[in-house]
């Protein structure tokens, strides 16, 4: 279900997108104080996360310990949806340009997709140790995605309505989603607490297989005046994949962008990141990924000065029924 190269610059799928903002960092790139006191919705949120976080487990040990082949689990159903969890350790997280924290840290992302209709939830957990460090981020999870994503492949919809070939335009994938970014260490009540992002993008299957992707925070204005991280984000990517035997293969990547006040109070050209990540199976339904990045910021004023380029790297361990 990996449609577009992610603007964190980690081969993830689209709807993971991915990455949200760390709002202990305000629009000028100083560290805010971490809200005193834990509210239900952080409490529910951490549960919901352990659960799907155990759930992966088992699936994980369960499936290895009965039948390392893969037969356990059988042949999935035509009418049951695509099931994938995935866990990611980073030296550090990284996203559209900006740092959110040099401590390591480890996402967690599950999705079920059918019919091309994809729902998701994705957590960072922050394993710094230092209250000194990042705006009190301490051992705790620090952020929590919702996304909804719908995407379609133009030569698989002309067919289906029994359309014929549209020619060039067969390659052509379009996806459109909402995203509800939380961050369950910030107070409900303060205005960073939430987000709420829409997307449209395009992909072109072919030997560079070209995206766009509009990111678009539909807070109440933008800039440091409105809530969330108000403004628009312009993602342009290319990418290839080199294949090898045994199912192995390798995954290269560039994107740039243009970032229209969000999460900032200025507009310009951002950050560029170039990323490759190496996918090998294990098993019939396992997935391990190492992946490196290089973020470089294009114009430091974008960001008030307050970012610089970024090396890191980590590991991804996926399962996908």
């Amino acid at each position: 279900m990996s449609f577009f190269l992610s603007d964190a610059g980690v081969f993830r799928p689209m709807v993971g997108f991915e990455d949200a903002f760390f709002v202990g960092v305000d629009v000028n790139g100083s560290i805010m104080k971490k809200e005193k006191g834990e509210d239900m919705f952080k409490k529910r949120s951490t549960r919901v996360i352990a659960g799907i976080c155990c759930l992966a487990f088992a699936l994980a040990t369960t499936a290895v310990a009965v039948d390392l082949n893969g037969e356990w689990l059988g042949e999935r159903p035509e009418w049951a949806p695509d099931v994938s969890l995935s866990t990611t350790f980073l030296t550090k997280y990284i996203w559209r340009g900006q740092n959110l924290g040099d401590e390591p840290v480890m996402q967690f992302d599950g999705s079920l997709s059918k019919w091309g209709l994809t729902f998701d939830i994705w957590g960072n957990y922050s394993t710094n140790h230092d209250k000194t460090m990042d705006g009190g981020r301490y051992q705790e999870i620090t952020e929590l995605d919702y996304t909804v994503d719908y995407t379609f492949n133009v030569g698989e919809m002309a067919e289906k309505f029994e359309m014929g070939s549209l020619g060039f335009a067969d390659p052509l994938s379009v996806s459109m989603g909402y995203t509800y970014y939380t961050f369950p260490n910030v107070d409900s009540g303060n205005k960073y607490f939430s987000s709420h992002e829409m997307y449209l993008g395009v992909a072109y299957d072919t030997l560079l297989q070209p995206s766009f992707t509009w990111y678009w925070d539909i807070g109440h204005g933008k800039g440091s005046g409105g809530s969330g991280g108000s403004g628009s984000y312009f993602l342009f990517g290319l990418g290839h994949t080199f294949e090898f035997e045994n199912d192995i293969t390798a995954d290269l990547g560039l994107t740039f962008a243009y970032n229209d006040q969000q999460w900032t109070d200025k507009s310009g050209w951002s950050d560029m990141n170039i990323s490759g990540g190496v996918n090998i199976p294990v098993f019939k339904y396992f997935t391990i990924t190492p992946t490196v990045s290089y973020s470089v910021i294009l114009d430091r004023k974008t960001y008030n000065d307050a970012q610089s380029n970024e090396f890191y790297g980590g590991v991804t361990i996926g399962f996908a029924y």
